[in-house]
């Protein structure tokens, strides 16, 4: 790897780390919550729409796993008593999973760290480097999500 290569490497590294180590703090701080990281990003999925949640397909895209895994995941936090499922109205073969009150309140708690976060994080860049920021993370966005569907 030439030097450039090998610095970016090693932050990308870094930073997913910390990602990762914030998450997991957030969780870990908060006892009462007996959740992971990846049945957090379920909840935050189901909150996403809270007026219809989502069903166990929607789960599965969002997540990037089978059907199968989604629903053992459902199912997890439907005992934890954060998910509930409910038939559809309008087709009795869809199930729709929702937040009940308690996972409304580890979504919304969630939803309110992730934005003290990221006005933390907004506050340490000048306006001009916010927008080179944003247009950085969208191509490594588009990278990493042409790269994962190369691998399907």
């Amino acid at each position: 790897m030439q030097p450039f290569e090998r610095k970016l490497n090693e932050m990308l590294v870094e930073v997913y780390h910390n990602i990762l180590r914030v998450e997991e703090e957030f969780l870990r701080n908060n006892h009462r919550l007996n959740l992971t990281i990846r049945e957090m990003h379920l909840i935050e999925c189901v909150g996403s729409d809270r007026e219809n949640g989502k069903t166990i397909s929607e789960i599965a895209d969002y997540l990037k796993v089978a059907k199968p895994s989604a629903t053992v995941a459902v199912s997890k936090l439907e005992k934890k008593g954060y998910l509930q499922k409910s038939g559809c109205e309008s087709d009795g073969r869809v199930v729709r999973v929702t937040l009940t009150r308690e996972g409304r309140k580890v979504f919304l708690y969630h939803e309110r760290y992730h934005a003290e976060m990221v006005r933390e994080l907004k506050d340490e860049f000048t306006e001009e480097e916010r927008d080179i920021l944003m247009r950085a993370i969208d191509k490594l966005n588009k990278f990493f999500e042409k790269s994962a569907g190369a691998e399907k």
